[in-house]
């Protein structure tokens, strides 16, 4: 099973230089909960981005076409993203997919469940989420918080 996680704001933004434009606890918190003891994939930008690295308490796959210099035992460094998407399409596994943008806008396409939080302000960026194909998708849960929305989608 392949879920794709993100947050973005009311006009669309999910991300500013390389980083979140907000510091919202809950929301983090949510990420946090919702990937924890899953294997969690991304791309090099969203690897370079990350305070802890890897992701404690998650397996982590990094794709990647230039490689890392970094080695550890929850870490896969992998350069095909779609070979991985195929692996985890018919798994009972959950492969969750944490950004970035470009791998978003390849895995959507593969996805089976999108969990997308919805925050309740505008913020400036340069990175702004991936479109959600029309028809493709449909609600199956809504859990409101005080400063976001968590929609989940599963596809029809």
């Amino acid at each position: 099973m392949i879920t794709l996680v993100w947050a973005q704001s009311q006009n669309e933004v999910i991300g500013k230089e390389g980083k979140l434009p907000w510091n919202i606890k809950q929301e983090m918190q949510h990420f946090i909960d919702y990937t924890r003891g899953k294997t969690v994939l991304m791309g090099r930008l969203t690897w370079e981005s990350l305070k802890l690295k890897p992701l404690p308490n998650r397996k982590n796959i990094v794709i990647t076409r230039k490689g890392l210099d970094f080695e550890h035992k929850n870490l896969e460094i992998n350069n095909n993203l779609e070979i991985v998407l195929k692996d985890f399409k018919n798994s009972s596994e959950e492969l969750i997919i944490i950004g970035g943008k470009q791998i978003f806008d390849i895995a959507i396409n593969f996805a089976d469940k999108l969990v997308v939080s919805y925050i309740y302000e505008n913020y400036d960026g340069d990175i702004f989420a991936t479109k959600i194909p029309d028809n493709s998708f449909k609600v199956l849960d809504i859990k409101k918080f005080d400063e976001f929305e968590v929609i989940t989608y599963e596809r029809k």
